[in-house]
C-alpha cells in the first residue's frame, strides 16, 4: 500500500463537482483507492457520495491511499486526482 497527502486548494473543497471528477479517475484505477482526512477513518474513492462525507474544505489535508505496490501507477494517479481538488 503507497500512501501520499495532499492539500485541498480549490475554493469549494471537494464537493460535488471536483467529488464527481476525483471519483471517476478512482473507478478507473486497476486498484482501490481510499481517501481520508488524516486520523480519520478512510472512505472509497470510488464514490462520490463517500467523498462528500469526508466534509473536505479549502485548505484541509487529505490522505490518499493506494492498493498497490506498483509506485510509478500510484504516482500517475495521485497526480490526476490532485489536479481535481487544485486551483
Amino acid at each position: 500500500m503507497i500512501i501520499k497527502e495532499c492539500v485541498i486548494t480549490v475554493k469549494v473543497g471537494l464537493h460535488a463537482r471536483p467529488a464527481n471528477e476525483f471519483s471517476a479517475i478512482a473507478k478507473a484505477a486497476p486498484f482501490e483507492i481510499t481517501v481520508g482526512k488524516p486520523g480519520a477513518p478512510l472512505v472509497k474513492a470510488n464514490s462520490p457520495l463517500r467523498l462528500l462525507t469526508l466534509k473536505a474544505h479549502k485548505g484541509d489535508n487529505l490522505t490518499i491511499a493506494f492498493a498497490t505496490e506498483d509506485e510509478s501507477a500510484a504516482n500517475e494517479f495521485f497526480e490526476r486526482l490532485v489536479a481535481t481538488i487544485s486551483e
